[in-house]
């Protein structure tokens, strides 16, 4: 055959095969179409059911006969079916997304570790994960959320409650949910217990002079307001002086500057410092040095977040852990009944047990 009439039957095959290089023993075609997806009606003819029952189970509705629920989803797994995505916000008028949303603010190590749990918690439901940074109360973040149409939004603080019930009224589930507060309540009461214990490891072993050792950076600062309302509450509660406030920059010659400008309308007095996280008692216990210092003598310190710098620097930080998988495990609860959207029960006052929560890592500089 000649070199054109052979280019016009390679042409005319490639039209339903695509073709390998030619090798010695002639030319191989190869047949790589892929297999036709499986669809909803593959799946209930397999099980003997109809496609809206098919459809019901696969979306989590569990008033279906055990029986009839195990041969759908092993027919769903034999054929390696997965309901469109595309379908199902059709049907729904929401998408497989989650929406994370954390106040713009600076945050210990373990923000990622709390996303990866959220991740891993709802892959099996096939939803993506998204975060979202925002200010407080933000409309623009508001109106991007609603653009989304999520299947569920994770505010880490972020929306007012009106903010939340416009979300909700979309058929987009909110976590975690407000519970409603017991008579004086606290509304933080996991950081105002991380003032008090701060206060409480300082004061162990004598009288201090108190000081809260904020960051000093434009992001928000969610957390710190609470701690140091905990910390002036335990300061006040014993007789105490209220505590003198100093923001920490996150370098040496600022962190320097910022102490001894505190220290200077200290008396002779030791010092006990509330440090707003680990980064900030390192900055604070370089600055001691610098200003020679004695830690744990002359001035001593608690970080929050237990980080592992924190842990391997000498002196090694004492400090407060937070037990941030336990207060996920909340809204993993919450987030794994996504697929039956069903509505949860409603939220009830609760006393949370903050010595399961939170815990004083002791370190050596207190």
């Amino acid at each position: 055959m000649s070199r054109v009439s052979d280019t016009r039957h390679h042409r005319k095959a490639s039209r339903c095969h695509v073709s390998t290089p030619m090798w010695q023993t002639g030319r191989m075609t190869v047949d790589v179409r892929p297999a036709r997806r499986a669809t909803s009606k593959d799946v209930a003819a397999t099980a003997g059911v109809s496609r809206s029952t098919v459809s019901q189970i696969l979306n989590g509705d569990d008033r279906f006969p055990e029986e009839t629920r195990a041969r759908v989803l092993a027919a769903a797994k034999a054929l390696h079916y997965r309901p469109s995505r595309a379908g199902r916000a059709l049907v729904t008028g929401l998408s497989d997304i989650i929406v994370v949303v954390v106040p713009n603010a600076t945050f210990g190590p373990h923000l990622q570790d709390s996303v990866d749990r959220l991740t891993n918690a709802t892959s099996g439901e096939g939803m993506s994960v998204v975060v979202r940074f925002a200010s407080m109360q933000d409309e623009s973040t508001l109106t991007s959320v609603l653009d989304l149409r999520p299947t569920a939004v994770v505010d880490f603080g972020v929306f007012s409650n009106e903010q939340r019930e416009r979300i909700e009224a979309f058929g987009t589930r909110v976590v975690p949910r407000r519970t409603p507060l017991a008579d004086r309540a606290d509304p933080d009461p996991i950081d105002i217990h991380i003032g008090r214990m701060q206060v409480r490891e300082l004061l162990r072993a004598g009288p201090r002079r108190l000081v809260y050792a904020a960051l000093d950076d434009k992001r928000l600062d969610p957390f710190g307001p609470p701690r140091l309302d905990g910390i002036e509450r335990e300061a006040r509660e014993r007789g105490l002086a209220k505590p003198l406030i100093a923001r920490i920059p996150l370098d040496a010659h600022g962190a320097t500057t910022a102490l001894r400008a505190v220290l200077s309308g200290a008396d002779s007095t030791p010092i006990g410092v509330c440090c707003y996280n680990d980064d900030v008692a390192i900055a604070v216990l370089s600055a001691a040095r610098r200003l020679g210092l004695r830690v744990a003598e002359d001035l001593a310190l608690v970080g929050v977040d237990r980080t592992a710098v924190g842990q391997l620097i000498t002196p090694r930080l004492t400090t407060v852990f937070v037990d941030q998988p336990k207060i996920m495990d909340a809204l993993v609860r919450d987030l794994a009944s996504l697929s039956s959207r069903r509505p949860l029960p409603e939220p009830t006052s609760a006393e949370l047990d903050l010595s399961e929560l939170v815990e004083l890592i002791p370190g050596e500089t207190t």
